[in-house]
């Protein structure tokens, strides 16, 4: 990319700005190969602001290796439930199991950690540099953004030339911090809209800021159209009980187990839906509910949820076919781990703000 002075230049300008500028993240603090672990998978295809809240109490809850080796799914995704993409959250527990049978402590070598459930290229070079200091190539959207810019390219750019590039540009004595600062870089000045070039420590090698093309750079991506989906939701509760089924094999929702839902058609009611899911599955008409509808989204689906609370009064009641169980009040927020089914518990004043269980008579 450039001649050895260059490069050098450019290594001891990035340096130089992220020591004075980084985030304080809790991460960098003590990073931990189990540590820089966490925080990296998390932050796939998540926001930070998301990442922060969940990242401390995820670590409190599963401090080390052994800790998230011996837990249940359910206990993981508890802890994961809101960050999406749940099958992060069951990699993770797998990768520290065999890395518990196989290695006894976490591998310092790139392809021992490539080779684990849930690691890519990316996430193994970050480990590599972050948390053992050793000379991996990082590329992320943020680095991918700045190599375009620095280099004023256009159209489409093949994968692999981000990886040369950084391979070229990492240093073999401060991996860690270049990788960060490179990454720190994309995420606080070089941004997707209007970057701040002028507070950019190596501007002078911008090439695309040379030729004023910068805005453009890089391409805009054109968004995907979301799916919009509407599905009717039941809460069914029988002494203290609430009915909950096992996740269908085709469901799109994450977690093991669900409130019994379904797809409401285009040019059809919720109510009817709902109704209709409640025969086939107790095999009565009970009185139904309606509460307020809640918004959610999941990957590129665009969800309208709509509750519908119910109490069966028959002991005797219950499912008509498999795949279903009553679970107590106190067991639902361990059980349900995707945020939509406790939004509409919220709306039907089932939960409090606190997430505790509430018998509210005044909703039946």
């Amino acid at each position: 990319m450039w001649d050895e002075k260059t490069t050098e230049l450019f290594r001891q300008k990035i340096l130089n700005w992220y020591r004075k500028h980084r985030r304080t993240l809790p991460w960098r603090n003590d990073p931990t190969p189990y540590k820089v672990w966490i925080s990296e998978i998390m932050l796939q295809q998540t926001q930070m602001r998301s990442v922060l809240r969940y990242y401390d109490p995820f670590l409190k809850r599963f401090p080390n290796l052994e800790s998230l080796a011996q837990a249940s799914h359910h206990q993981v995704l508890e802890f994961w439930s809101g960050l999406g993409y749940y099958t992060r959250a069951l990699n993770i527990q797998r990768a520290a199991r065999r890395i518990l049978e196989v290695h006894k402590t976490f591998p310092e070598d790139f392809s021992e950690i490539l080779s684990l459930p849930g690691i890519g290229r990316y996430t193994a070079g970050a480990i590599c540099s972050i948390a053992f200091n050793k000379a991996y190539p990082v590329v992320d959207g943020n680095i991918r953004r700045v190599v375009t810019r620095l280099t004023a390219k256009r159209g489409r750019i093949p994968e692999n030339y981000f990886w040369k590039t950084m391979s070229a540009l990492v240093p073999s004595r401060t991996p860690s911090d270049f990788n960060q600062g490179m990454m720190e870089l994309g995420a606080l000045v070089c941004v997707p809209f209007k970057p701040k070039c002028l507070q950019c420590p190596v501007k002078i090698f911008c090439k695309a800021k040379r030729l004023g093309i910068e805005q453009s750079i890089p391409n805009a991506r054109r968004k995907r159209t979301p799916t919009r989906i509407r599905i009717a939701i039941l809460v069914l509760e029988q002494n203290r009980g609430i009915l909950l089924s096992v996740k269908g094999k085709h469901s799109f929702i994450p977690g093991n187990w669900e409130l019994p839902w379904q797809l409401v058609p285009d040019g059809e009611l919720p109510e009817v839906v709902a109704a209709s899911l409640c025969r086939k599955i107790l095999g009565d008409r009970i009185q139904l509910k309606r509460s307020a509808p809640v918004r959610h989204n999941i990957s590129n689906r665009q969800i309208t949820g709509f509750g519908f609370y119910g109490k069966v009064e028959s002991p005797s009641s219950g499912p008509r076919t498999n795949g279903f169980r009553w679970e107590r009040p106190s067991s639902l927020k361990t059980l349900l781990t995707s945020s939509l089914f406790v939004k509409v518990l919220k709306k039907q004043g089932r939960f409090n703000s606190s997430g505790d269980w509430m018998q509210l008579e005044k909703n039946i």
